[in-house]
């Protein structure tokens, strides 16, 4: 029998009951076999101690209070795979134990004659998001023209961008800044680069407020022209194009009804740009996380009101079918 990582499908009843996995887990019984324990669990820590129930994770059977392991619940093995897509700041097991739990979660959910949400790809997606610029341009007699100014602040709510709004948390860039050879581009066209990291020629940093850059513009006509353009106040933003870590983001409902995402981790970060005109946010992929959250707030509060969800669902679905 395997022993280690996803533990191998089974077929049990299925509840379509209410779920409090703490509780579940509370009422297991301690110092148990392992084979105890892979009854009411998807994953087992291959480093773990078999015989301690803190050694798995994804329980989703319920557990009565005498210890007696039961049905598997549905609502349990959805917020599951919606953990596993992300949700709740995610997970934390290896991925290549992503697809074997997916697969033992959702063949309870085919047991209960419904249809599991898919298993999302986890390979990065690029987002890009811009900040009203504080910006100048610093002219030496003696030296190059330099660009600077914030490419993003922290804690600056973002405009409403369809469904929620967004803010990055203060040191959010740190991870990122210490393996991205990040590029200054000029509306992010590739073939305008006005400086690199790596070169020198770029310099980030972050403090209090946000991410920092200054970048010594090249000796070309397109930097002497953005130069004036910014020093006129024709350029009044800037942009960067990153990717989220996996659980570098939290979210959260406002009193009024929005969803807000907090950006706390930053896995990579692409380029920082100088824009005429920013583009309407690319939020596909922070409006599916949205999704998966709004999947695991249904499956884990019974007492919010389903309309509620429903409501900031549908907002969600009527901006994805923008983007069509």
């Amino acid at each position: 029998m395997e022993k280690r990582k996803a533990i191998a499908v089974h077929h049990t009843a299925t509840s379509t009951g209410s779920w409090d996995g703490p509780r579940a887990e509370a009422n297991l019984r301690l110092d148990e076999s392992e084979s105890y324990y892979r009854k009411a669990f998807a994953w087992q820590d291959p480093d773990g101690d078999p015989t301690n129930k803190g050694s798995y994770k994804f329980i989703h059977h319920e557990v009565s209070a005498d210890g007696t392991i039961g049905a598997a619940n549905v609502k349990a093995c959805q917020t599951g795979i919606a953990v596993l897509n992300g949700a709740r700041g995610g997970t934390t097991i290896p991925e290549a134990d992503r697809k074997g739990v997916w697969n033992h979660l959702a063949a309870h959910i085919r047991d209960a004659g419904l249809e599991p949400a898919e298993l999302k790809s986890h390979e990065p997606a690029v987002e890009r998001r811009f900040f009203p610029a504080e910006m100048r341009v610093e002219r030496q007699e003696d030296g190059p023209t330099k660009l600077c100014g914030y490419a993003a602040v922290f804690n600056s709510m973002s405009e409403y961008l369809g469904g929620f709004r967004e803010r990055v948390k203060p040191w959010a860039f740190a991870e990122a800044l210490k393996d991205s050879d990040v590029r200054c581009l000029f509306n992010h066209d590739p073939n305008i680069v006005l400086g690199r990291q790596k070169s020198g020629s770029l310099q980030l940093r972050e403090d209090e407020k946000g991410l920092y850059m200054e970048v010594e513009l090249p000796d070309t006509q397109a930097a002497r022209d953005i130069a004036v353009l910014v020093e006129r106040g024709d350029i009044t933003q800037q942009s960067f194009s990153f990717t989220v870590a996996p659980d570098g983001e939290t979210w959260e409902e406002l009193d009024d009804g929005t969803a807000l995402r907090t950006l706390t981790k930053i896995s990579r970060l692409y380029d920082v740009s100088p824009v005429v005109f920013p583009a309407y946010p690319e939020t596909d992929v922070a409006l599916r996380s949205m999704r998966s959250w709004l999947d695991s707030q249904r499956s884990s509060d019974d007492d919010k009101p389903d309309i509620e969800i429903l409501r900031m669902k549908i907002r969600i679905e009527e901006e994805m079918m923008k983007r069509d």
